[in-house]
């Protein structure tokens, strides 16, 4: 038996009317993600974990970032592919906020940690985000 598997178009009208009716304000384009994908890339050794929440169903999930991701192999100009959680595509106007905890358990069950003080001056330099910071999270909101 079939299932059935919405088109990009269908999300992107599905998440559109979403949008509209949760928030008042879009943070990100498609070309700021590139650019952040870009510098996340480049800076990938200090980045060892960052969360994210989906628009539509609120599921929070993992983006990986490593230094080997390629532009147009890995993500392209409007999402990602298996570079998250999920392990399936993810469009990057799905994803209303992205986070970088302070300290967070690994695979193994041990506590890691990162510095957010450093992620956040890359962030910076990148380009201009809404972001908040608290002892426990670097927190980068996409919609307000």
């Amino acid at each position: 038996m079939k299932t059935y598997k919405p088109t990009t178009a269908d999300l992107d009208r599905k998440l559109d009317s979403k949008i509209k009716e949760k928030f008042s304000a879009n943070f990100m384009s498609n070309a700021k993600w590139k650019k952040l994908i870009d510098g996340l890339v480049e800076n990938a050794e200090l980045i060892k974990r960052i969360n994210f929440r989906k628009v539509l169903d609120g599921r929070m999930g993992q983006l990986y970032i490593t230094a080997d991701l390629c532009y147009d192999f890995d993500y392209w100009n409007i999402g990602f592919e298996g570079m998250n959680s999920f392990n399936d595509w993810l469009l990057y106007k799905e994803i209303e906020w992205i986070s970088f905890p302070t300290e967070f358990l690994n695979n193994k069950n041990n506590v890691e940690s990162q510095n957010i003080e450093e992620i956040e001056k890359v962030l910076k330099k990148i380009g201009e985000f809404r972001i908040s910071k608290n002892s426990n999270e670097l927190k980068m909101n996409c919609y307000g």
